[in-house]
């Protein structure tokens, strides 16, 4: 099986925003529309895409100040500085595929989607003429649409992204939170090259020197069955998050899944099924190996000798299978004392949106175009 059809994999390129729902009072009908949105109606995309010679391309900070300063000629400089970097992110620097992050009142919970669409306009009439809902209703007419992942709870991010609590700009880019993001997504994932997996440790009083040597044992002798170097970041203290960093998927699996106590059944990553993928591996993977290597120093034997070889190659691969088991059996038992020692589980943040799907963003937008 291929381990890597079962991983979230990140492009790249993505980028990471928050963007504020005005302290949480259009949440819900961010989520339940699917979209995003910038204030400053009167900066229309039609005046902009004038100014610049019909695209929304290449714009400059320049620019937008120029337009800001004819349109709103008594704001003050600072007022026009903020306007024109929010306006800028979301029209220029945000694009199809970066990931958003939306806060509701207080910050008590965020929604993280991604965005699906280009800049867009809705007309006054698309605001004005819906029927009455029980949230408020955003009144800006500059959109971009998003398919929105999950829902996390401030309780489930980061101590690294606490700052955003008390950050007040409306966009903010968040590329340099990437990682603590990307682990709120999926237990796995691939970016860059890498493979990240995360188990979460719920232990109140900490970790002592003895727990955290049981703890690294378990990780170097995974790490070492793969043949693969591992980074492993974690916090100083407990509770916490822990993170395995290496090239090779099926490292990462096998750390986190012993670790959280699914390795030896069948776990769901992504909503594709993996089974066994460690003991496959390993077993396998080694007894081909040894086969194959044994068939080619046996082709120079005589028949007599040949015959003998086999049976000690075969008497000692069994020896070694079992002591491989054995040793398998030995990780899995010092795992599960520590998994209830420390609390350890599996860090699958949030509650994912199951089916959802885009409601009538694609429509207004394809109604504008027509």
């Amino acid at each position: 099986m291929d381990v890597c059809s079962s991983i979230l994999e990140i492009p790249s390129d993505t980028g990471y925003w928050l963007v504020r729902a005005d302290g949480g009072k259009y949440y819900d009908d961010f989520f339940l529309n699917n979209f995003i949105a910038v204030s400053d109606n009167e900066i229309t995309l039609e005046m902009i895409s004038k100014y610049n010679q019909g695209s929304l391309v290449g714009i400059t900070t320049d620019f937008f100040k120029d337009i800001y300063s004819k349109e709103y000629s008594g704001w003050t400089a600072q007022q026009i500085a903020h306007a024109v970097s929010r306006t800028q992110k979301f029209i220029v620097e945000m694009k199809v595929g970066d990931l958003i992050l939306v806060p509701s009142r207080n910050s008590k919970d965020f929604l993280i989607g991604i965005i699906t669409s280009d800049v867009f306009e809705i007309a006054e009439e698309e605001i004005t003429s819906k029927v009455e809902v029980k949230y408020a209703i955003n009144p800006f007419f500059k959109r971009r649409r998003v398919q929105w992942l999950k829902e996390i709870s401030r309780g489930e991010i980061s101590e690294k992204l606490y700052w955003i609590l008390s950050a007040h700009q409306t966009i903010f880019n968040l590329e340099e939170n990437k990682e603590n993001i990307n682990q709120l997504l999926a237990p796995v994932y691939i970016q860059d090259g890498l493979c990240h997996g995360t188990i979460k440790i719920s232990k109140k009083e900490g970790l002592n020197a003895n727990e955290w040597y049981d703890l690294y044992s378990i990780i170097k002798k995974q790490s070492e069955n793969t043949q693969e170097e591992i980074i492993v970041k974690s916090n100083v203290q407990s509770p916490g998050l822990i993170e395995f960093v290496t090239e090779n998927p099926v490292t990462v699996f096998s750390i986190t899944m012993v670790l959280s106590a699914v390795v030896w059944g069948e776990i769901n990553i992504a909503g594709i099924k993996v089974k066994g993928i460690l003991p496959y591996f390993q077993a396998h993977r080694k007894g081909k190996i040894e086969i194959e290597k044994g068939k080619k120093e046996l082709a120079i034997m005589d028949e007599d000798k040949k015959a003998k070889q086999l049976e000690n190659e075969r008497a000692q691969f069994e020896l070694e299978k079992d002591r491989e088991i054995w040793e398998t059996k030995k990780i899995e038992a010092e795992a599960e004392r520590l998994r209830h020692k420390l609390q350890i589980s599996n860090f699958d943040a949030g509650r994912v949106f199951e089916g959802q799907t885009q409601m009538d963003n694609q429509d207004v937008q394809d109604a504008d175009e027509s």
